[in-house]
């Protein structure tokens, strides 16, 4: 079922569910994001209750740390799972549309006549998991940057297979709706 209404005419000709290798991307990011937020959080409760006199500090600090490891681990882990299942694309005869999200997730679209560049990038860690993303950037100039790349686009599809081809693809399909519509190019 689909989450989003189909325009007058509009036809699905591709849909794209990214690599699995995206849940490795979103769990590292996360990881390093609840390391930090758990680390803050316990060394501000370590000063809060230093352990009582004649209790070993090193196997208190060890403990403390362990607790934060575990809890990035386990709520990066969570997270991942989450979120990759919210990670969707489409591609029609009239737009892009793009489902994404965290906990929660949101559905944009890109018109072909708005579309003005399709950028391929890899990251890091995207190199890390051989892994492209796709970029679409649009006339209007509204650049959202996506958590998962520096990239500022309309349109983020993460963790593609075969991404020239799906660029090339979008690319002749925009050339398409400008012809149709006697837009330049």
């Amino acid at each position: 079922m689909l989450e989003f209404n189909l325009l007058e005419g509009e036809e699905i000709l591709k849909e794209i569910k990214p690599l699995h290798a995206l849940r490795s991307i979103i769990f590292i990011r996360q990881f390093g994001i609840f390391l930090l937020v758990y680390f803050i959080i316990f060394a501000y409760v370590l000063v809060l209750l230093m352990p009582p006199l004649g209790y070993d500090l090193q196997v208190w600090l060890f403990t403390l740390f362990a607790i934060v490891l575990i809890l990035s681990i386990l709520t990066s882990f969570i997270l991942s799972l989450i979120s990759y299942d919210k990670y969707y694309y489409w591609i029609t005869n009239k737009r892009v549309i793009v489902k994404s999200g965290i906990i929660g997730y949101k559905i944009s679209s890109i018109p072909y006549e708005r579309i003005s560049d399709i950028v391929i990038s890899r990251s890091i860690l995207e190199r890390l998991f051989g892994v492209t993303s796709l970029h679409i950037q649009s006339l209007a100039g509204q650049l959202t940057p996506s958590p998962y790349s520096k990239m500022g686009s309309e349109g983020n599809l993460l963790a593609v297979y075969n991404a020239r081809e799906l660029q090339s693809m979008i690319w002749e399909l925009v050339k398409k709706k400008r012809k149709e519509e006697g837009l330049t190019f």
